[in-house]
């Protein structure tokens, strides 16, 4: 057409670089084919991804035709995958679970997609309480959330700490315990209760240190304290109430209460990368994880509260997940978290783990 070709002849270089590209072809175009009727969801394991298959996967989005893949795997790898991906067409998750505070920082780093509402229609249930701006639930999608409170074993505590200032009564000396790797939630659940807000760190690092000098406990995981309790090793605990449930129905003697001061609020959410290969399979499994079954479910079996108003407890789960009409409940302040996190941990991890 009046162009001037140029033939060149191929190098080895150009040669490996063209069997590559076909070779990556059809995987893409396989992906994309797929779009419709798949969703690749990066989750953790266990109950958790468990749940979701029960949940939301099977009984909501198979009988519409989709094949939900888990990717499962650690909330900072996930963070650190979207971050990588960033600059590619398209990344390798469609859905990704992340905790809100590292929501938040993943909002901040521009790699979520803003959600179209009309294709999330169950966004318009999202309880008040968890609508922050538009990170949340916008960008972030609340799944489930708990509260941290004081948990306590009802048969040998007759007279439980009402709040955080009575766990230094010298009666728990020796006799309580925290999770040794929640530190930056526990200092966060001091600071609202010493400093009246979650920031308030140096009344949570100058308490901490007295709650330390009391014989804080600390254990590995959460399942390991049922032993503690179960053996008399500890009698109270700072811990999500979502694990007394837990517990309850695994018929472990335990009860916990919302502090007098309040309770900071653990939210789990999902995000859709910016870069998602199937924006339309993410939409379908956003609005499946706010359906009413779906946010019954987790509660019944992880003791977690619905983040949706239409997603009505009965029975023995709604007595369980009951909070008093005057409880307190207060997100973390998710910008000025992500910022101070890394030296909070630090903190915890020189002052508390190490001197415990």
């Amino acid at each position: 057409m009046g162009a001037n070709f140029v033939t060149a002849r191929p190098t080895r270089r150009s040669a490996l670089a063209a069997g590559a590209a076909l070779a990556v072809a059809p995987a893409l175009m396989s992906r994309r084919a797929q779009a419709a009727d798949r969703c690749v969801v990066g989750t953790w394991g266990g109950d958790y991804a468990r749940l979701l298959r029960e949940n939301i996967d099977d009984p909501i989005l198979k009988p519409k035709g989709m094949e939900v893949v888990q990717a499962v795997g650690d909330e900072a790898p996930r963070l650190a995958q979207l971050v990588a991906q960033k600059q590619l067409p398209h990344g390798a998750l469609d859905v990704a679970c992340l905790g809100a505070t590292t929501g938040y920082l993943a909002s901040d780093k521009e790699l979520l997609e803003t959600l179209d509402a009309t294709k999330v229609p169950n966004l318009k249930n999202v309880i008040p309480f968890l609508k922050s701006g538009a990170f949340m639930p916008n960008q972030f999608v609340p799944h489930i959330y708990s509260v941290q409170g004081l948990a306590y074993n009802p048969i040998t505590v007759k007279d439980p700490p009402k709040s955080w200032e009575d766990l230094l009564d010298p009666r728990w000396k020796g006799k309580i315990g925290a999770l040794a790797t929640a530190g930056f939630w526990v200092m966060q659940g001091a600071a609202l209760a010493l400093g009246g807000s979650p920031t308030a760190f140096d009344k949570a690092k100058e308490f901490l240190l007295k709650l330390n000098d009391n014989g804080l406990h600390l254990y590995a995981q959460t399942d390991d304290m049922a032993p503690g309790f179960k053996s008399g090793e500890i009698e109270v605990s700072i811990i999500w109430l979502a694990r007394t449930v837990m517990w309850q129905n695994a018929d472990f003697p335990v009860a916990g209460l919302v502090p007098k001061e309040g309770g900071i609020a653990y939210v789990s959410g999902m995000v859709v990368p910016k870069n998602a290969p199937d924006k339309e399979g993410a939409y379908a499994y956003m609005n499946a994880l706010l359906e009413p079954a779906a946010q019954q479910g987790f509660a019944a079996h992880m003791g977690y509260l619905p983040t949706v108003g239409n997603a009505d407890l009965t029975g023995k789960i709604a007595e369980q997940l009951a909070l008093p009409a005057d409880a307190k409940l207060v997100q973390p302040n998710y910008p000025e978290a992500a910022k101070v996190q890394p030296e909070m941990n630090d903190w915890w991890l020189k002052n508390i783990t190490r001197n415990g």
